[in-house]
C-alpha cells in the first residue's frame, strides 16, 4: 500500500522551508571550544533531551555550532549533537515518543524564536510518525498503521509550514525534514534541492551531507550513480585530505545503511580512495579505535592483505566489533585468518 500523492502547494511549501534555512549556522572555529566537547556532546544532548534541560540543550548546541574541531570517530560536534538527539528515541514506546512531543513543543511556544526548540519538535513528530508505521516493508504494514503514519506526517507537515520561517534559520531542521519528506514519498530531486539550499552558505556542513544520504540507498529508491554524485559534489572545494575524509565518511555511512560487505561490488566506491582517506582520517583521529578498525575491516572486504596486516597488528587487541559489520566478532577473526595466511 503506498501512500496517496501529496499535492504539489504542501512540496511547495516544504520547498520555501528550505529557502528559510541557510541563513543562521554559524560554525566559525573558536580557538576556546575544548576539544572535548564533540567527545561528550552525544551524551550530553541525549540526557538533557530526556530530563527536557532546555537551557542545556540550548546551550550544547550553541557551542556545537563554533566547535570545528571533531570527535575522537572524527564527528563533528554538531553532528554529534544531532544524533544524541536521535538515540533518545531508541526502543522507547508509543507513550514516551507522545511525550517527548508535548515536551518539545511546550517549550518551542516557550521560545517561539528558537530554531532549535522548533527543529527538535519537529522531530518528536516525525519520530512518533514512523513508530506508528513501524520499519518493515510496505507490504507488512497494515491499513489501520499506514493511516496513523500518513496522520502524523501530517501533523509533521503542518508544523513545519507553520514555523518554518523560524526553523530555517538554522540547518538542524534538515533532517527531520527530509526523514518526513521520504515518509511522504517526495521525490529524491526535491530532497536533494532542499539540502543543497541548507549548503549554499555552509558548503562543508557534514550534517546535511549525511542526512540525505539515507535517500539515496536502494532500500529508498536510490541508485549507486546517484550516491556517487552526491559523494563527489560534497568533495568539491575541500582540500585533498579533507575530500577524502569526507569521501569516506559518506561511503561508510552508505555500508552501515544498506551495502554493508557488497560496498565495492554494489556502488562506485574505489579502494584506493578509501584506503587513502581511512589513513586521512587516522592522521586526524590516531587513537580512534573505531576507524583503526575499520580500516582493517575494509582492508580485508577487497583482500588488500598489504593494508590489512598491519591494519589488523595496529587493532592488536582493541577490537571494536560494531565496526565489523553485523557480524562484527566473526568477521574479525574471518579477517584475522585470511590475512595470516599470507
Amino acid at each position: 500500500m503506498a501512500l496517496n500523492r501529496w499535492k504539489p502547494a504542501a512540496l511547495a511549501c516544504l520547498l520555501a522551508v528550505s529557502a528559510w534555512g541557510a541563513q543562521g549556522q554559524s560554525v566559525a572555529a573558536s580557538a576556546a571550544a575544548p576539544r572535548v566537547l564533540a567527545d561528550t556532546v552525544y551524551d550530553g544532548a541525549s540526557e538533557a533531551l530526556f530530563w527536557g534541560d532546555w537551557d542545556e540543550l540550548e546551550r550544547l548546541y550553541a557551542a556545537a555550532r563554533q566547535d570545528l574541531q571533531r570527535a575522537e570517530e572524527g564527528g563533528l560536534a554538531s553532528c554529534r549533537f544531532g544524533h544524541g538527539i536521535w538515540r533518545t528515541y531508541a526502543g522507547e514506546a508509543v507513550a514516551y515518543r507522545e511525550a517527548v512531543a508535548a515536551n518539545t513543543q511546550a517549550w518551542a511556544r516557550r521560545r517561539p524564536e528558537s530554531p532549535l526548540a522548533h527543529a527538535v519538535h519537529l522531530q518528536a513528530l516525525v519520530e512518533l510518525a514512523w513508530y506508528h508505521r513501524g520499519g518493515g516493508f510496505a507490504n507488512t504494514v497494515s491499513d489501520q498503521r499506514f493511516a496513523d503514519f500518513k496522520a502524523k506526517l501530517n501533523d509533521a507537515l503542518a508544523y513545519a509550514k507553520a514555523h518554518g520561517d523560524v526553523m530555517g534559520r538554522d540547518n538542524f531542521y534538515i533532517r527531520p525534514l527530509l526523514t518526513l519528506l521520504r515518509g511522504m514519498g517526495v521525490g529524491l530531486r526535491q530532497q536533494l534541492e532542499i539540502a543543497r539550499k541548507g549548503l549554499r552558505q555552509h558548503a562543508t556542513d557534514d550534517c546535511v551531507y549525511l542526512a540525505a544520504l539515507p535517500s539515496l540507498l536502494p532500500k529508498w529508491g536510490g541508485d549507486p550513480d546517484v550516491l556517487e554524485r552526491w559523494v563527489r559534489e560534497s568533495m568539491k572545494g575541500l582540500p585533498e585530505k579533507e575530500a577524502l575524509r569526507r569521501y569516506v565518511r559518506l561511503y561508510n555511512a552508505a555500508t552501515e545503511g544498506d551495502y554493508e560487505q557488497s560496498l565495492f561490488e554494489g556502488t562506485a566506491a574505489r579502494w584506493p580512495l578509501m584506503r587513502d582517506g581511512l589513513r586521512a582520517i587516522l592522521e586526524e583521529s590516531p587513537k580512534s579505535r573505531y576507524w583503526q578498525n575499520r580500516l582493517a575491516y575494509f582492508a580485508c572486504m577487497v583482500k588488500d592483505r598489504e593494508t590489512a596486516v598491519p591494519a589488523l597488528e595496529a587493532v592488536g587487541t582493541a577490537v571494536d566489533a560494531a565496526a565489523w559489520g553485523p557480524t562484527g566478532q566473526r568477521n574479525h577473526q574471518s579477517c584475522k585468518r585470511w590475512a595470516l595466511q599470507g
